[in-house]
């Protein structure tokens, strides 16, 4: 496991520094640019040579950085559940963004296992067609996933569990139509384990409940999710607008390699107590105490 981080824009003294250290400018991926003097987009390895020199040559200047975790095929092969990952996006016309945001308001929120509730969206306005072969979500706020004709079709013939099909709808006439199907779980897994990389936010303002938001992998207790379905969403509100994400099986990991779906990338749930979650555990805790020693943060997921 390899936990990388990517520096975001900085002060324009300190992007000088960094650019005029040759090795760590390289390492950084530096790029010339108008505004601060460089760009740093090159993701590294938080464990290595390069952090340390980093946050020395800021002197106590406060930076930010993207994460990202990156696992071994091995590593990924002994994983039981992933977290589904968007890598396709498919957008809605203005009149599609107003409908679903108008069903949206109209849908309660569910308890569950864990200390938020969740909204469970049963109804998508959409235009485009879906690809054929994609599962997409539905622009980038909705939290919701559309999944293409021979997709679908594949799906329901795989033998899976947990999900439904449901139809997408028509703006104007809100009637379903033949560009996609709305890919709907309603299953709700156990709540996911809070440590160190877990924490709350208040998005919509101090009043309002809090949303949780996270930097690495959901961790879960051993065997909490041996139940679960082979697709199911999350307790917590991990997603936009208060809605969970989705959790699978190995088994329909391997489906959607094997069926060439496009779409969705994969990363791994931790089991507590396995290897994995040993050592996602202590990295992360070594990094963030290093990161908060030095006046530096790391941004969470969404």
């Amino acid at each position: 496991m390899k936990i990388l981080l990517a520096l975001r824009p900085c002060s324009p003294g300190l992007a000088q520094r960094l650019a005029a250290d040759e090795a760590l400018a390289r390492a950084l991926g530096a790029k010339p640019n108008p505004a601060v003097g460089f760009l740093f987009p090159r993701f590294f390895d938080a464990s290595g040579p390069v952090l340390p020199r980093l946050l020395a040559l800021a002197e106590g200047e406060p930076v930010s950085f993207l994460r990202d975790v990156q696992c071994s095929a091995p590593e990924l092969t002994a994983c039981s559940h992933f977290e589904v990952l968007c890598r396709s996006i498919i957008g809605q016309s203005r009149a599609d963004s107003k409908a679903t945001m108008a069903a949206y308001h109209q849908e309660a929120l569910h308890a569950t296992a864990s200390r938020w509730q969740v909204r469970l969206p049963q109804r998508i306005y959409l235009s485009k067609v879906v690809g054929d072969s994609a599962i997409s979500h539905v622009d980038e706020w909705t939290g919701e996933y559309v999944i293409g004709r021979q997709a679908a079709q594949a799906l329901q013939a795989s033998g899976l569990t947990g999900f439904e099909l449901r139809p997408v709808l028509h703006a104007k006439t809100g009637e379903a139509h033949e560009v996609g199907s709305h890919l709907v779980a309603r299953e709700l897994l156990p709540a996911a384990l809070e440590d160190a990389t877990v924490f709350e936010t208040f998005d919509e303002g101090p009043r309002q409940p809090s949303t949780p938001r996270r930097y690495g992998f959901l961790s879960y207790a051993e065997g909490a999710l041996e139940p679960s379905p082979d697709l199911a969403r999350t307790a917590e509100p991990w997603g936009s607008w208060r809605t969970p994400v989705w959790i699978v099986r190995q088994r329909a990991r391997a489906w959607f390699d094997q069926a060439q779906v496009r779409g969705w990338k994969f990363q791994p749930v931790l089991a507590a107590g396995s290897r994995l979650h040993a050592e996602h555990t202590q990295r992360w805790n070594d990094l963030l105490g290093t990161l908060r020693a030095a006046g530096a943060s790391v941004l969470a997921s969404d």
